[in-house]
């Protein structure tokens, strides 16, 4: 289900998020672990929804205005951003972008749910053989009407080495890494 819809994103009323933002307890690691994993998974679902309507895979978790609702007058805290962030990690939808834990990237879905769409978007257009470079299949002319348009290179390219890994596609490399060629087998 989605939790964020067009309406929602740069509206200022808390009316414009899924009720539960407007909890009190929402904003406290509950301490009933059955109630602190299905909060756990609220706001992992909040968070990936709000960022992939916002198409921007790259989560600044510190200092994220998600993590405040000043119409109610709460916040989550360091500690409790953090579990959160952790458990988009264990669930597969996010990895740390660098040693130093500022941001992490997200996955609406795993690498490996992107890299069957891709390819079933390659069988479906009978481009098995073809080789089409990774700028093609990001943001080419004929992907503007697919999921694929806009997707953020790291993942796509982490849905390309899958493939790869299942001797389904091969990496040419070119001499910049949008003209990196990929053909499907």
């Amino acid at each position: 289900s989605k939790l964020i819809s067009p309406q929602m994103i740069g509206s200022s009323e808390s009316s414009a998020f899924p009720e539960f933002y407007s909890f009190p307890p929402f904003f406290t690691l509950q301490p009933v672990s059955l109630t602190r994993e299905k909060q756990l998974k609220l706001w992992s679902e909040l968070i990936l929804s709000f960022q992939k309507f916002r198409n921007e895979p790259n989560f600044a978790w510190r200092t994220s205005p998600i993590w405040e609702n000043r119409h109610i007058g709460r916040k989550m805290s360091e500690s409790g951003k953090e579990k959160i962030v952790r458990e988009l990690i264990s669930r597969g939808n996010a990895e740390w972008k660098e040693q130093s834990k500022i941001s992490v990237l997200l996955y609406w879905e795993s690498p490996k749910e992107t890299a069957s769409k891709l390819y079933k978007w390659v069988e479906d257009n009978f481009l098995k053989g073809n080789v089409l470079t990774v700028y093609e299949l990001h943001k080419g002319e004929d992907m503007k009407e697919t999921e694929f348009f806009g997707m953020d290179e790291i993942v796509l390219r982490k849905a390309i080495d899958i493939l790869e890994k299942e001797n389904k596609a091969a990496v040419l490399k070119g001499s910049t890494c949008d003209e990196d060629g990929v053909k499907f087998f």
